[in-house]
């Protein structure tokens, strides 16, 4: 680290008066309501905790270098005077050292980009040296004048003064900006208007960025019908999987492994081809196994289910019910209970498959259960 930087800063901590305050770098910080009201009642209840940081300018003013939250919350409750770190330094060592330091809250990622700006700028020092003094690389102090060059003035604006939040900013509107201007001043002058939840925007952009232009110009110019009708849209398959039960879920998932069993089949001569590793083809078929036993417990479990239900449904229902007792379709098919029930080994009819394959733990032989059916 810089040897001014590490150097103890502190000259001395005294009572000014407010009025005495340059605020050079007012614009640096983004105002946050919520914290300026919380700070505030704060200050009431308990007077003012933390100095705010100033350097000298003259005898009679002072440069506020961090604080300015602090300094309009005691405005706001009346008082005429601050309590204040005077730090020996200049104000662009100062600048980077409260950058470097957790105040009363952290640096956004916009206020960093702006204070960056500021000493790039005003200052004239390399992002080099400003990497250097605050032990970060110059691709962290890129990515984060980027944010700042991505945003329209208007929209930095408007996020400067609390009304759109830097998340919105840095996650939406900074690439959406970058891509088409026009819609993130759309989008941004929007929010204002009609504010929406952090989820509801991620979602919102996420559709923005599959969508076509027709659309994008849709939902940029009215984000709020567009969130409505994502959430009836989603009420309505809430609604449906409701309907369906675990049997629509269960039908779902085994359509999409059948989509999934597709594309692999596709990909088969992309994927093994002649001169391949053995160590690669090894892992590909590990792994391809895997995935076999799987499905063959799905079948052994399903077809041990079957079995029994078929079996249960010969024991309860005589062969006469089947002639004319119940309603055709909700009887079991018989030709389906004579290949699970009536055949065998010995039987003249081909062996059931449940007979062919193992078992689970809790439960006995199939052919031990089909002996004990009442004839």
């Amino acid at each position: 680290m810089d040897a001014l930087i590490a150097m103890e800063y502190i000259a001395e901590t005294k009572e000014i008066e407010i009025g005495q305050l340059i605020m050079r770098y007012g614009h640096i910080r983004v105002h946050r309501p919520e914290i300026a009201s919380s700070l505030m009642n704060s200050v009431e209840r308990c007077g003012q905790i933390i100095p705010v940081i100033t350097v000298k300018e003259s005898d009679l003013s002072f440069v506020l270098i961090d604080g300015y939250l602090r300094v309009a919350a005691l405005k706001r409750c009346g008082k005429d005077t601050v309590a204040a770190e005077i730090w020996q330094c200049n104000e662009q060592n100062a600048l980077i050292r409260v950058l470097m330091k957790n105040q009363e809250r952290r640096w956004e990622p916009l206020e960093e980009a702006l204070l960056i700006k500021e000493l790039l700028g005003q200052h004239n020092i390399s992002q080099a040296k400003i990497a250097q003094l605050m032990g970060r690389n110059q691709s962290w102090i890129s990515r984060r004048i980027a944010l700042v060059h991505a945003l329209p003035d208007e929209i930095l604006g408007l996020v400067q003064k609390g009304r759109i939040s830097t998340w919105a900013a840095t996650r939406v509107l900074a690439p959406m900006a970058r891509a088409i201007p026009d819609h993130a001043k759309a989008l941004a002058e929007n929010l204002i208007k009609e504010p929406i939840s952090t989820r509801d925007l991620m979602e919102l952009y996420h559709h923005y960025q599959r969508s076509n232009r027709k659309l994008r110009d849709r939902i940029v110019k009215n984000p709020g019908l567009f969130k409505k009708a994502l959430h009836t849209a989603e009420q309505d398959n809430q609604a449906t999987i409701l309907k369906q039960g675990p049997e629509g879920k269960w039908l779902k998932d085994l359509r999409l492994a059948r989509h999934i069993f597709s594309r692999l089949t596709e990909k088969v001569p992309i994927i093994f081809y002649k001169g391949q590793e053995r160590l690669e083809r090894r892992a590909l078929l590990t792994a391809f196994e895997d995935t076999r036993k799987a499905f063959l417990a799905l079948e052994q479990e399903i077809r041990s289910y079957d079995s029994h239900e078929n079996c249960r449904d010969k024991r309860d229902y005589p062969d006469t019910a089947y002639e004319g007792g119940y309603n055709q379709r909700d009887q079991p098919y018989p030709q389906h209970l004579q290949e699970h029930c009536e055949t065998g080994p010995e039987g003249k009819g081909e062996q059931p498959v449940s007979n062919l394959l193992p078992l689970r733990g809790d439960q006995t032989h199939h052919p031990g259960v089909v002996q004990t059916l009442p004839g």
